[in-house]
């Protein structure tokens, strides 16, 4: 008999990453499963991409990290990987913001010799291929047909993290192919709606969709409007790719309402803090802001707290049979 099926999306955006993990750790212990147990499909963008491949992939001896190990990654290693210098703000004028190396090595050394083929739970994770100028999704169901999908994980998190003006592309090859590999921000920083399309790919008979997208925090940094009218290149390449990321976000929250509402099977859950403390920087690592980003996840599902139980019970331990194709 067609079962429902559960599916997990996780936004972008960097530091603020912080907020997801709060927010999957606190709706994991509410229905009583971690992630990977819970999920027919999980997808994730950037820093979203990092914790669903750290959920939902063996990466620990066979087993996924915990949810407490991804926050312990981000509150240690954030300042490590945002670490500013004297001429930071001279040169990003000219090259990206930040130096890969530190973000690489944390991957290396959190994700180690982990393997795209070791889901345990099919995994989309969103990037954009620079060279082909076509959206790039690591898809772990895939290589079961076709081995040069089985990325190792480290890597598939550097291409999903590589945002524009903050990480160099991540060059990389398999076989004869050749990529450029930029943050899926830029397509899809709420991958919740590529969520839906491949979940129905994946799942053709499935009787209904529960969908759970959450998100890094609202930003209410709105824009100067008399100053923005007369910006031009170099005005707009320091704000237009946070604008960007989080318009694509809530546009996909609109498509999404529509979609899943009733008489449709199915449901969506928008589990989406506002900010109220923290900053809405990708890259703020403060220790006060590093606070901050804990306490406003903490405030919402205090203030939420409905919600986090009504989409936790909207959830069932999944079951044997994953999809393979």
């Amino acid at each position: 008999m067609p079962r429902a099926i559960n599916v997990l999306a996780l936004d972008g955006g960097g530091i603020r990453g912080i907020i997801a993990a709060h927010l999957l750790q606190a709706l994991s212990q509410r229905a009583g499963a971690p992630p990977h147990q819970l999920f027919d499909l999980i997808a994730g963008t950037s820093t979203g991409g990092i914790i669903a491949l750290g959920v939902g992939a063996a990466v620990r001896d066979g087993a996924p990290a915990e949810t407490s190990e991804l926050l312990d990654l981000y509150m240690s290693e954030g300042p490590r990987i945002f670490a500013r210098h004297w001429y930071t703000g001279m040169t990003q004028y000219l090259r990206p913001k930040y130096s890969p190396r530190p973000l690489e090595a944390v991957l290396a050394k959190f994700f180690g010799e982990a393997r795209l083929a070791g889901a345990l739970t099919p995994l989309l994770i969103a990037s954009y291929d620079l060279r082909s100028q076509q959206p790039f999704f690591f898809k772990s169901h895939r290589i079961a047909a076709d081995a040069s999908y089985d990325w190792p994980l480290r890597l598939v998190a550097r291409a999903t993290s590589a945002a524009p003006t903050y990480f160099p592309p991540l060059l990389a090859a398999r076989g004869p192919a050749q990529y450029a590999f930029v943050d899926g921000g830029i397509l899809a920083n709420n991958p919740a709606m590529a969520a839906y399309a491949e979940a129905r790919r994946l799942y053709p008979g499935a009787a209904a969709i529960n969908l759970i997208a959450i998100g890094t925090g609202d930003r209410f940094d709105a824009l100067p409007v008399r100053p923005a009218r007369r910006w031009g290149l170099l005005q707009w390449a320091r704000q237009i790719v946070p604008v960007m990321m989080d318009s694509v976000s809530e546009g996909v929250d609109y498509e999404l309402r529509e979609v899943l509402r009733p008489p449709l099977a199915g449901a969506f859950f928008r589990l989406q803090p506002q900010l109220q403390r923290a900053s809405p920087a990708m890259d703020d690592v403060s220790p006060a802001n590093l606070r901050h980003l804990a306490d406003d996840a903490r405030r919402f599902l205090e203030e939420q707290a409905p919600l986090v139980a009504q989409a936790a019970a909207a959830l069932a331990p999944r079951g044997a049979g994953a999809a393979g194709g």
